[in-house]
């Protein structure tokens, strides 16, 4: 049973007025705009010939997006500011429902329904659209938006010739339109603010390499990537959702994330728009997202073979 082709947009909709309604944690004149907005902010400094890396919010500086981001989001400088959070959500919502519609199966659907999902919303975040392009190999370019999540795409993404010529060639695009761009991004773009922690590193989370015992499959390379790249919580996660390949392990995934969300904002661990990540957090993380996933990867695995 496939969805209707209604569906997509519906959610898409759905996604932009929620996140209208939101706050969000970072703020431009006064607006929430999330994570997407020192980027689209970068990129108007630079069309006016300043520094692209020079963005200050709150009362200090955030880790900037590579130039190949700003790009991507320079549409966003004819959108109005108020719109521009609700714009991107509801575009990358889309994308990642109309990804389920041709490549998934209806129940994955239920990924909207995981703290990642919510979390991106709130923060306004690439993590939809990475995860679509897991799907729908056609959107596997944007890889170079969001180097992290990227580098889990080259080793989970089902690439073709195609799509690797075509984020060669944006690369190549964004070093034609500022050629320094790299060596100002790795010297000035405040990457030492980047709180992001590999899980495989945090507690148990040594037990994530097992998953390498699924790398055959498309989603066993994804959970080990996400085991070992940098990250933070609760949104980059969303990645693992691919993992199940029923209802009755996406709904074991859903229950013991949320379960993880719960035990740490009960516990004080994380505090909501706070940006701490704060060491306990990160052990539920990898208790009630990763492992589980791991656990996903490696049973249908060894169903398989």
């Amino acid at each position: 049973m496939s969805l209707p082709r209604y569906v997509p947009p519906l959610i898409g909709v759905a996604a932009a007025i929620v996140a209208f309604l939101l706050p969000h944690p970072i703020t431009m004149n006064g607006i929430g705009i999330g994570d997407i907005g020192p980027p689209i902010v970068g990129m108007a400094q630079f069309l006016h010939g300043a520094s692209p890396y020079t963005v200050a919010v709150r009362a200090g500086r955030v880790a900037a997006y590579p130039f190949t981001t700003m790009l991507v989001l320079s549409p966003f400088l004819v959108v109005p500011l108020r719109l521009v959070a609700a714009t991107f959500c509801g575009l990358v919502s889309f994308a990642l429902a109309e990804a389920i519609r041709r490549n998934g199966a209806p129940w994955q659907l239920l990924l909207f329904a995981s703290p990642s999902y919510v979390s991106a919303l709130h923060s306004v975040q690439w993590s939809p659209l990475m995860t679509a392009a897991l799907l729908a190999p056609a959107l596997l370019p944007f890889a170079v938006v969001k180097p992290q999540l990227g580098i889990t795409l080259a080793a989970a993404g089902r690439w073709s010739w195609r799509s690797a010529i075509a984020a060669a060639s944006f690369v190549l695009l964004s070093i034609a339109i500022f050629p320094r761009w790299p060596w100002i991004w790795l010297k000035q773009g405040n990457l030492n603010t980047y709180l992001g922690r590999p899980p495989f590193l945090i507690g148990p989370g040594i037990l994530l390499l097992a998953s390498a015992y699924a790398w055959r499959n498309w989603r066993g390379r994804c959970v080990l990537a996400m085991s070992v790249v940098p990250q933070r919580f609760f949104y980059d996660q969303l990645l693992l959702f691919v993992a199940p390949t029923s209802v009755r392990q996406m709904a074991l995934l859903l229950a013991t994330s949320w379960i993880a969300v719960a035990v740490s904002r009960a516990a004080g661990w994380w505090i909501p728009q706070s940006g701490d990540q704060h060491p306990l957090a990160w052990v539920a993380v990898v208790l009630g997202f990763h492992l589980p996933a791991a656990a996903i990867v490696i049973w249908n695995e060894r169903r398989r073979l």
